[in-house]
């Protein structure tokens, strides 16, 4: 049986938000950019139902958070397939590997009975891969894709700083940039987070260019820090996860980095957050991800951002920023954020520009407070919650008052 929804005031939407994973915790940045929109959305009175796989131990808990901030909840058991399946697998057809990672037949399935049995004014697809999990919709529904980043882009960096993974990740990047072409010309509109990634994505001009959209990622201005001190002077934090360009980044920073920083500030100590358990020494401690992301921000402590393959907007500098904390970082990692937040980290491009900026924040205190006051300044000019969500119901509303069109499939 059908189950119709009762109509909504003229200014609320039913929001189908199909995403690849739980938002919470928010340990990660996609997933604080995803919790930040929905419960920014849910504030303003849009009805959000959420499907993803619900990836594992934590799902009760994401399920709690989720229900306060959406209508319905779905998280589907459902796992992304193993490397080197997904590598073959993509070796045997024209599919990215990472797109055949998160296509998941009990997902689709979900879907499809959700949009069999309910009315929704519009479908928010977070990531390329979400979009493909997607039952053909020719045209009866909008489909938003945000993408968080450039996908084909990161990959053809992969290739350029892990010679190793050179081969898979060209055909990676081959591939994937087809189906973000075939994603945004699906699509009734696309949102990135950053000017450089729409004229990636949209390669400049024409239709595909015109349907994308920039919207900067919602955060609050201010935020709470963890108050218990961390070990070091100062105490220097990593944050790393599995995703390639994290390992990229933890390894260089090991290897390079840190020798240099500790050469100039012989106190500090390394707090590297995250899966990636590396060996510790008597200035390096691992810690696990923490369900609150908060304890990543201490008194006194540095977080390095010392990535060497990134796209989009990154979320740890903005949080950092929200909670008082300052930012050496590579211009790589602050790609996106150029143009309006230039004022709020240092830059650093090797181990020993790192250790003197370091030894800057450790010496002059002044220097680290004017970091964090500019970038406050940047949060509350750009990327305050409430003009994020007024701009994507804008982008809604556009796709919406483009239907019912023919689509293209894909």
């Amino acid at each position: 049986m059908t189950l119709e929804n009762p109509p909504l005031p003229k200014d609320r939407l039913r929001i189908l938000f199909v995403a690849t994973k739980p938002p919470y915790p928010p340990q990660d940045g996609g997933r604080l950019l995803i919790w930040n929109t929905l419960t920014e959305l849910a504030s303003r009175g849009h009805l959000i139902t959420y499907i993803a796989p619900d990836l594992g131990a934590e799902t009760e808990v994401a399920r709690h958070f989720l229900e306060s901030v959406c209508e319905a909840v779905h998280l589907v058991p459902a796992r992304p397939s193993g490397f080197l399946w997904s590598a073959a697998a993509a070796l045997a057809t024209r599919k990215p590997m990472s797109v055949l990672r998160h296509t998941h037949r009990t997902v689709q399935v979900v879907i499809s009975e959700l949009l069999r049995e309910q009315s929704f004014d519009v479908v928010h697809a977070e990531q390329i891969q979400a979009f493909f999990n997607l039952p053909l919709l020719n045209g009866r529904l909008p489909v938003v894709l945000r993408a968080q980043n450039v996908e084909s882009e990161l990959w053809r960096l992969v290739a350029l700083r892990m010679p190793r993974l050179a081969w898979i990740a060209r055909d990676e990047a081959r591939k994937m940039a087809a189906f973000e072409a075939r994603a945004i010309r699906a699509a009734a509109a696309t949102v990135v987070l950053t000017q450089t990634d729409a004229v990636t994505l949209g390669g400049g001009a024409g239709p595909a260019a015109r349907r994308i959209t920039v919207v900067r990622p919602p955060f609050p201005p201010a935020l709470p820090w963890f108050d218990e001190p961390l070990e070091g002077d100062p105490p220097v934090v990593l944050l790393t996860g599995g995703w390639l360009p994290n390992r990229d980044s933890l390894a260089w920073f090991l290897e390079e980095i840190w020798p240099r920083i500790l050469d100039a500030n012989p106190d500090a100590h390394a707090h590297i957050f995250g899966p990636d358990q590396v060996a510790t020494g008597p200035s390096v401690s691992c810690h696990p991800a923490p369900a609150d992301s908060s304890q990543f921000f201490r008194p006194g402590t540095v977080l390095a951002v010392p990535l060497r393959i990134a796209s989009g907007i990154r979320m740890k500098i903005l949080e950092s920023w929200a909670r008082r904390v300052p930012v050496v970082a590579t211009p790589t990692a602050v790609r996106g954020l150029e143009d309006v937040g230039k004022d709020g980290y240092l830059l650093a491009g090797n181990g020993a520009e790192f250790g003197s900026a370091v030894e800057q924040l450790r010496k002059n205190p002044r220097i680290a407070q004017e970091l964090i006051d500019a970038g406050r300044e940047t949060l509350a000019d750009h990327f305050q919650p409430r003009h994020a969500a007024e701009m994507l119901e804008v982008v809604y509303r556009e796709a919406m008052a483009r239907f019912p069109i023919r689509q293209p499939t894909y």
